[in-house]
């Protein structure tokens, strides 16, 4: 089976291809990054069944994606702060670049189009634990950018049949996770003596480490076609963490300052826990790193990248 991952370059897409190669399907990456600075991909790239696409999602034409049986789109534009300093470039590459992509897989047709939602489409939910019910309350113009992703998803679905799945995960982190998320920033000032800063800290997070996650996507990869189509299915760990407690957390697992500062725009009062049955029952489901073993595992990955910096 052939799969092409869009923006397939980045912490998840990256993470994702090189379980797939594992497992013998045939992976292609579709990324604006060039070649030789796709670090998280070096190690797959002379693959026998894998190929990189360097094209961004924008130029995407009907025959770069026509003969994959599977498409996952991690093409976006994936930092919550950059989302509120840059609105306009935020909603133009993850609303416009998902449009482009859809317009292609309209005219070639796919198996399944999986699209990796986001947790921060919730600022404000109706309830908790958040299941897949629950209307979108973005707080942010990330979160509202991410929200947008979904609509356009479904409107393709209902239009023109295309068989989206949509997953909704909690803040991702582990090995080669992206430097600007807040546990790598802490991990990596701790290492380093510095102090941690924390914004706000009394809104929640559901972290999900990234060998649950992936395992997640390797579900509904292989899952029957008619069983996920058409569906939402929150994938994190399903428990819930204020921002200060893990941030005691990791000052358990290195000693350190805490710094506290006010909330970014939006989020004080937000909370993120989702109820991940449907994905235990129609999918099976099931993480088993829990936080604290989960950030011992991302401490020695951030030892060996500030290793590798120093040298």
């Amino acid at each position: 089976m052939k799969i092409l991952i869009t923006g397939g370059a980045g912490f998840g897409g990256s993470g994702l291809a090189k379980e797939l190669l594992k497992k013998g399907y045939q992976v292609a990456v579709l990324d604006l990054v060039a070649p030789n600075h796709a670090d998280t991909l070096s190690e797959v790239m002379d693959h026998p069944n894998f190929k990189y696409i360097w094209k961004a999602t924008f130029d995407v034409q009907p025959e770069d994606i026509d003969g994959y049986e599977i498409i996952c789109a991690f093409n976006a534009q994936a930092d919550v702060p950059l989302g509120i300093a840059s609105p306009a470039y935020t909603f133009y590459q993850n609303t416009l670049g998902l449009i482009y992509l859809l317009e292609a897989v309209k005219k070639t047709g796919c198996q399944k189009f999986i699209l990796p939602s986001s947790g921060n489409v919730f600022g404000r939910p109706t309830k908790i634990p958040i299941d897949e019910s629950c209307a979108p309350t973005p707080h942010n113009v990330y979160s509202a950018s991410k929200a947008s992703q979904e609509a356009i998803a479904w409107a393709y679905y209902r239009s023109y049949g295309v068989p989206i799945t949509i997953f909704r995960n909690g803040i991702v982190y582990g090995e080669n996770m992206r430097r600007n998320i807040f546990i790598y920033i802490w991990l990596k000032n701790l290492l380093q003596g510095k102090p941690i800063v924390v914004e706000g800290g009394d809104q929640t997070r559901d972290p999900c480490y990234s060998t649950d996650t992936i395992n997640a996507w390797m579900l509904v990869i292989e899952a029957q076609s008619e069983k996920i189509k058409g569906e939402i299915f929150q994938v994190s760990r399903g428990k819930e963490y204020k921002v200060k407690d893990i941030a005691e957390m990791c000052t358990k697992i290195i000693p350190g300052k805490i710094v506290y500062i006010d909330y970014r725009p939006g989020e004080k009062g937000q909370r993120e826990c989702f109820d991940i049955s449907k994905a235990r029952k129609v999918l099976g489901y099931n993480p088993v790193i829990d936080l604290e073993e989960g950030l011992l595992k991302t401490k020695k990955w951030v030892e060996k990248v500030i290793g590798n910096q120093d040298l």
